[in-house]
């Protein structure tokens, strides 16, 4: 069987561009002689609809883009994932496949297993399939299956989390070939135990196995797409690209030899999903140009260069904003950086506009104190950024980065202003790596001075952020096993420190900050836990790591 496995990058809840998109890979797999084309999950709406798909004119509308995809499979097989009404009791929606060819349904599959967890809501929309579904198509029985339905195997990283495993339902049922329509979210450790998961999944069943994933940017949730076919053995026949479209033909009848991803390291992955979440969020807005506030730091460095790459120099305005305590050296960086990526510079002083806010405070409160003094300018800049924003009809990137966000070492309504976290996924350690990596991929990009400079807010005298916070490699180590792994602060101590005190104080301020969190803007994930729906505290918790005792007494006859 010659067929395509066609890697989609729908835009949420726009029927008439995604029917265009699927239509157009429909011809081009026909026109190369494949019998079968395989679309994502939920390649008609979009993954990450949410609550658009309770809406009546929604449904409508893609119930009518669906029988237009119907009518398209004249002479070729089309799986097509979709939402669909739900016939029966239960939720309104059912997250399907549908299989058709030559305008019939030849068989309709529904979703098993319905993730709650990490940026995944689905119990909210969908009611979950009960039975497997094995259709035979031109002597070849296909084995249904959608994204999560295969992460429950003994071979996933959660087996046991459901009570059903769909894969070897299948299997049983007499598939000879499994398919899997994904739409699953990046992150930058997952991508090679995916595919090693479905490789030992396709070698204990000694089938192929057939998987494809959307890819492009949903807000601050990135698809990789790496749509993947593996022979009986496991091995690889083709894989499609990273974060892009992409329109893979295979022979499935053919066997594999290892197919490495080219430049798929980790930093390049991570840097190359930026750059597509940026794109992506941009371009499906409707938007074109976009402006930073550019420090002379390294973290303005890092989104100016993902910028730049993602919308064009041309499109990106690097806006300098010094106060009396801005170096001379780091506006020098600043102007070095921004000639080095072509972006457009300018240069707004903000240390005018600072007294007159302090002057006009001091009328009210007598003696100001340093910390409001320091937050004043980062929300003169915000203001300023938001105004440039307002009047150029651009989109402000906003320059966090997750170290910083965790512990709160951020001003709300200040450098905390933006329509996109560009890098609040991304670790200050991994800000470095990453700026290291651009320089040797790309050349000398990003100046060296910006690179070897003790990092600083540059708010007050000869400030440093080791004034404030540890060092960044222990503080990272810290966050990853708080705010990803969901640790003990004994087991974090081990691991990242041996100081439980700092590990507690580290925590404590995670868990008070949560509040400006919640006012964040839209973070782009890269990792296995980034903020946002995937980190669901609340902001007015009692609970403190260093307070518990090592057992509650309960009083007797209560």
């Amino acid at each position: 069987m010659r067929l395509a496995l066609a890697q989609l990058n729908p835009v949420i809840g726009d029927m008439n561009s995604n029917f265009e998109k699927i239509r157009s890979a429909i011809w081009s797999a026909r026109h190369q002689s494949c019998s079968l084309v395989i679309f994502p999950e939920l390649a008609l709406s979009g993954y990450m609809a949410e609550d658009l798909m309770q809406n009546a004119g929604f449904l409508v509308h893609l119930e009518s883009a669906l029988n237009a995809v119907r009518a398209e499979s004249d002479g070729i097989a089309v799986i097509l994932g979709h939402p669909a009404r739900n016939p029966g009791h239960g939720k309104v929606l059912r997250n399907c496949l549908s299989v058709f060819r030559n305008g019939e349904i030849l068989a309709e599959y529904q979703k098993r297993l319905l993730p709650n967890y990490d940026v995944f809501n689905e119990n909210r929309y969908f009611e979950p399939g009960s039975q497997p579904v094995v259709l035979e198509l031109d002597g070849v029985r296909l084995g249904l299956t959608i994204c999560e339905d295969a992460w429950n195997t003994d071979f996933s990283n959660s087996p046991g989390l459901y009570s059903a495993d769909p894969i070897a339902e299948s299997v049983l049922a007499g598939a000879d070939v499994i398919v899997n329509i994904a739409a699953s979210p990046f992150s930058y450790r997952k991508v090679a135990f995916r595919e090693q998961m479905f490789s030992r999944i396709a070698a204990n069943y000694h089938l192929p196995l057939l998987y494809v994933n959307q890819a492009g940017g949903v807000d601050g949730t990135i698809f990789d797409g790496l749509s993947a076919a593996f022979d009986r053995d496991g091995q690889i026949l083709k894989r499609g690209a990273a974060f892009e479209e992409d329109l893979v033909v295979v022979e499935s009848e053919g066997s594999g030899t290892f197919v490495p991803g080219e430049g798929n390291t980790e930093n390049s992955l991570i840097f190359h999903a930026l750059v597509c979440g940026v794109r992506d969020y941009i371009r499906k807005i409707g938007a074109k140009r976009v402006h930073l506030g550019l420090s002379g730091g390294i973290d303005s460095a890092l989104v100016a260069v993902l910028a730049a790459y993602a919308v064009g120099p041309e499109n990106v305005t690097g806006i300098m904003l010094p106060s009396r305590y801005s170096s001379v050296g780091s506006v020098k960086d600043a102007e070095e950086l921004g000639r080095n990526l072509g972006i457009v510079l300018m240069d707004i002083p903000i240390q005018g506009t600072v007294d007159e806010a302090l002057s006009s405070l001091s009328d009210v409160i007598p003696g100001i104190s340093g910390l409001t003094e320091e937050n004043l300018q980062a929300r003169v800049r915000g203001l300023l950024l938001m105004g440039w924003s307002n009047n150029e009809n651009s989109i402000l990137l906003n320059t966090g980065n997750k170290s910083e966000l965790a512990v709160g070492y951020a001003t709300i309504y200040g450098d905390m202003c933006g329509a996109l976290a560009v890098i609040g996924d991304v670790y200050k350690t991994k800000v470095f790596e990453l700026c290291r990596f651009i320089n040797r991929e790309f050349g000398p990009t990003i100046p060296g001075n910006i690179l070897t400079k003790q990092p600083s807010a540059e708010l007050r005298p000869d400030q440093k952020d080791s004034d404030t916070l540890p060092p960044y490699e222990v503080l990272d180590a810290i966050l990853e096993g708080f705010v990803e792994e969901a640790l003990a602060p004994d087991e974090i101590a081990v691991r990242a420190c041996e100081d439980r005190e700092l590990v507690e104080r580290v925590i404590g301020m995670v868990l008070r900050t949560e509040f400006k969190r919640k006012q964040a803007a839209p973070i782009l994930k890269i990792t296995g836990r980034a903020f946002g729906t995937g980190f669901r505290f609340p902001i007015s918790s009692g609970w403190k790591p260093g307070n518990l005792p090592d057992q509650i007494e309960i009083e007797e006859g209560k």
